[in-house]
């Protein structure tokens, strides 16, 4: 799902499968903040700065504006939730 909500401009919430080498889209930022849940696989996550290998159980936290992305390093598919969201007035701000 995808909406507003009484106290944010947005709330998203999808689950997404990686192949193995795959990525999303490349090292990119936004103001929607994000909260990755891995359920199945190996992915490296770019937060920043860094760079680190994480599997099932992990939590990443992808602050608003800050260069991120994640790939599937391993060797079946990866699947995890996102939770993103909008305070209100940043998804407009520049």
């Amino acid at each position: 799902f995808q909406d507003r909500t009484a106290t944010l401009d947005e709330l998203e919430l999808h689950v997404t499968t990686l192949l193995p080498g795959q990525s999303p889209h490349a090292p990119h930022q936004h103001p929607d903040e994000e909260v990755l849940i891995i359920q199945k696989g190996t992915v490296e996550t770019f937060l920043g700065d860094r760079t680190q290998v994480v599997g099932p159980g992990s939590v990443i936290f992808q602050a608003a504006n800050q260069p991120h992305a994640i790939r599937n390093v391993g060797t079946e598919p990866a699947v995890y939730h996102v939770i993103k969201w909008n305070s209100p007035g940043m998804k407009f701000k520049k």
